[in-house]
């Protein structure tokens, strides 16, 4: 008797056949680990609604759900520069983070990519060195306000503001 291919639909013309010979699946229905197309039950799955979660709060994280430590971190960076220095390119880079990590997670679902262990670890690591280099350059911006305003002010700095207040206020 023929067997029909549980994967593909494809009749063999061999009696028993171990695998199909139209996909190269095995005809008892499992399928070997990374066979395209397949789900890979090797353990973890990864949920691409969370990737995408992920990187909506931090860009980058997402990636570092899926195990892409430096792809996640090169997308941090690239999208708090433009942020810094042109606003739209930052939201163009985080909106691609945000589809990268959710379209990656349903590919290493699927076989497509080879499914990457998800460390928490790297993700704690990951979310402390942004906290920190988002502190950073507030930091830095807050600084770069306040030497302008002083040197708004000029040199008596407190006195010009003092000065300022009481003139308005006696008119």
């Amino acid at each position: 008797m023929h067997e029909t291919c549980p994967h593909c639909g494809k009749v063999s013309g061999e009696e028993s056949p171990r695998f199909c010979s139209g996909c190269g699946a095995r005809m008892d229905g499992t399928s070997p680990p990374g066979f395209p197309g397949m789900p890979s039950f090797s353990g973890e799955r990864k949920n691409s609604t969370i990737a995408g979660f992920c990187s909506s709060v931090l860009p980058g994280l997402g990636q570092v759900y899926n195990g892409e430590m430096a792809k996640g971190f090169a997308l941090f960076i690239l999208a708090l520069l433009g942020l810094f220095f042109l606003l739209v390119p930052g939201f163009l880079v985080w909106l691609y983070a945000m589809y990268d990590a959710h379209a990656v997670a349903g590919k290493m679902n699927t076989g497509e990519i080879k499914l990457r262990e998800t460390r928490i670890l790297h993700m704690v690591l990951f979310i402390v060195f942004a906290v920190l280099v988002i502190i950073v350059v507030l930091v830095i911006v807050a600084m770069i306000f306040m030497a302008s305003l002083a040197a708004e002010l000029g040199p008596t700095g407190a006195g010009s503001l003092n000065r300022l207040f009481s003139s308005s206020g006696s008119l």
